[in-house]
């Protein structure tokens, strides 16, 4: 304990302390939570746009299978298939009329490069809406043959297979008595389909891997770096975001549908992933290196300028305890060391020492008038506020008391000094006012109107606490009270590095005796306690600003009364 006891081991351990809680900070709560936060954040962003991204390209998806759907469903190719087989229409009619539900129902759709039908019984004749002719051409020399071996292996669904490097939605036309009697095929732009998924892909700077139906889609986007081969997808926890090896991370994603089976997978390397991150990182542990030559100069300098000084002081304290007079200590220095040092051979540091103290004494006494007559006004409007309380009370057993209860909380806030700070802004005088303002309202009802008008400038000014509350109290017991009612106007306006305050009030118009106190007031007087909250904002005031600040009295319209505060800002 006593090795602790002395003042150049505790600052050894002060230095210690301020190197150890910045690095504490730094690598538990900037390097942990802050950097967690901020790899949540990358993590939620990519999955994010990944799920909106699929959302978009399963609304395509959607909307291509309810178009093959529809093919069937309308019954219209079934019925011109059947008035064909029954000999009702020409063959050239049934021609006639495939195409132009073809051109009708398809030539349209963005999605689609063409769209074409053939019957079973002969595959052959492929019919083709009139845009997608030299698509159509392309999927007849190359897929035609194999889609059409299909047919039997079909249900009810449709499907996504690739072939010739393309991809194709199928389906089987069935007619009422559920038998295929025709084929629908649907060229699919893979390009537009996944269009939100390969901007994703962009904006990461990754790789895709969508497979659809089981078919590949490839060179859907060849922005980014990083290689989809070798990835397990289907071993990846769907929407979590995993390490793929090689500075590598991957993300995969399923569509669900029990019309297709879509799988979306995007690798990305870590570069773009948390690559501020690393940096972060990187820089907050040069921070906490940098720390260490920081903390030699300064405790070379506590050695220098605090510790050794100090062991001389306490030897000299010690041989004057000892009865050893005259001693002198080879210190020198402006600092506070230095000055103590010179004091065990120069008196005049006492006289110094004793002007401080004056001065200190004097601070000290100025902040406890200031306090004092600051608490004087407290009692009488919590009083008020409580005697209103219970008379709404017992008239109403309301509702309305809750709402009296959290003005008469704003009220004992400001009556007891908002933990002691003297100084407010005019935001929080408001507060106490408009409480102040709503009792006044539940004692006078519809006889007594207030408004209040405060320039949004002038919201942030700073004055005395509770100055407003008093001067309305004011005009209230002595405007309002005496005359059965009225109106108060409460402005406040922000100019030329002035606050000004105005305080007007209808009602019983001030005697000249009243005038005699209330001029009184102003100059900080109080007889036989008339107009005491005004004296006493009156004595603040000139405590704290000084002749910098004003306060005036006066009728300046018939009927009105006014109270005008400037208080200085800045």
């Amino acid at each position: 304990m006593r090795l602790f006891g002395k003042i150049r081991v505790q600052l050894v351990a002060i230095v210690l302390i301020c190197y150890m809680l910045p690095v504490l900070v730094l690598g538990f709560y900037v390097g942990g939570a802050v950097l967690a936060d901020y790899q949540r954040r990358m993590d939620s962003a990519l999955t994010t746009g990944m799920d909106y991204s699929l959302m978009l390209t399963e609304q395509s998806l959607q909307k291509l299978v309810t178009l093959s759907q529809d093919a069937v469903y309308d019954g219209e190719l079934a019925d011109a298939a059947a008035q064909r087989n029954g000999g009702s229409i020409s063959e050239g009619e049934f021609l006639r009329r495939t195409r132009g539900y073809l051109e009708r129902k398809y030539s349209r759709e963005a999605l689609l490069t063409f769209a074409a039908c053939f019957t079973l019984d002969n595959p052959g004749l492929l019919l083709v809406n009139r845009g997608g002719a030299d698509a159509a051409s392309e999927y007849q020399a190359s897929a035609h043959d194999a889609i059409q071996a299909m047919s039997a292996a079909l249900d009810t669904r449709g499907r996504f297979v690739e072939a010739g490097g393309r991809v194709y939605l199928v389906r089987n036309l069935i007619n009422l008595r559920m038998k295929a009697y025709g084929m629908l095929v649907l060229g699919i732009d893979a390009q537009r389909l996944t269009q939100p998924l390969a901007t994703l892909a962009r904006e990461w700077e990754g790789r895709l891997d969508i497979a659809l139906d089981g078919v590949a889609l490839k060179d859907v986007t060849r922005t980014g770096a990083g290689d989809t081969e070798g990835v397990a997808w289907d071993a990846l926890p769907p929407g979590r975001i995993t390490p793929a090896g090689a500075g590598q991370y991957a993300v995969a994603r399923d569509g669900t549908s029990r019309d297709y089976a879509l799988r979306v997978g995007l690798i990305l390397g870590r570069s773009r992933l948390y690559g501020q991150l690393d940096a972060f990182r990187l820089l907050l542990w040069g921070l906490v290196l940098l720390l260490i030559p920081i903390l030699g100069v300064i405790a070379w300098y506590v050695y220098r300028r605090i510790t050794r000084p100090i062991a001389i002081l306490s030897e000299a304290a010690g041989r004057i305890e000892s009865g050893e007079l005259g001693v002198t200590v080879p210190m020198q220095g402006d600092d506070e060391l230095g000055a103590l040092g010179k004091a065990f051979t120069n008196m005049s540091l006492r006289l110094q020492e004793l002007i401080d103290r004056t001065y200190k004494e004097e601070i000290a006494l100025r902040d406890a008038r200031i306090q004092a007559m600051q608490s004087r006004i407290n009692p009488h409007f919590i009083n008020n506020a409580l005697e209103t309380i219970n008379w709404q009370a017992r008239i109403e057993g309301s509702e309305t008391i809750c709402a009296m209860v959290e003005s008469l909380s704003v009220l004992l806030n400001a009556g007891m000094s908002r933990n002691d700070r003297r100084m407010l802004t005019l935001r929080e005088e408001l507060e106490t006012a408009r409480a102040y303002f709503y009792f006044v309202g539940l004692r006078f009802g519809e006889k007594l109107s207030s408004r209040v008008d405060a320039a949004p400038e002038a919201l942030e000014d700073a004055l005395p606490a509770l100055t407003l509350q008093p001067l309305i109290e004011n005009a209230v017991e002595h405007g309002i009270a005496p005359a059965g009612g009225g109106e108060i106007v409460l402005r406040c306006a922000h100019g030329e590095g002035v606050l000004r305050l105005e305080v007007c009030n209808t009602g019983r118009m001030p005697t000249p005796e009243d005038r005699r106190r209330i001029d009184a007031a102003l100059r900080g007087d109080s007889e036989g306690g008339a107009h005491l909250g005004l004296s006493n904002i009156c004595m603040r005031l000139r405590l704290i600003y000084g002749d910098r600040a004003s306060i005036r009295a006066g009728t300046d319209a018939p009927g009105w009364m006014r109270v005008t505060i400037e208080i200085p800002q800045g």
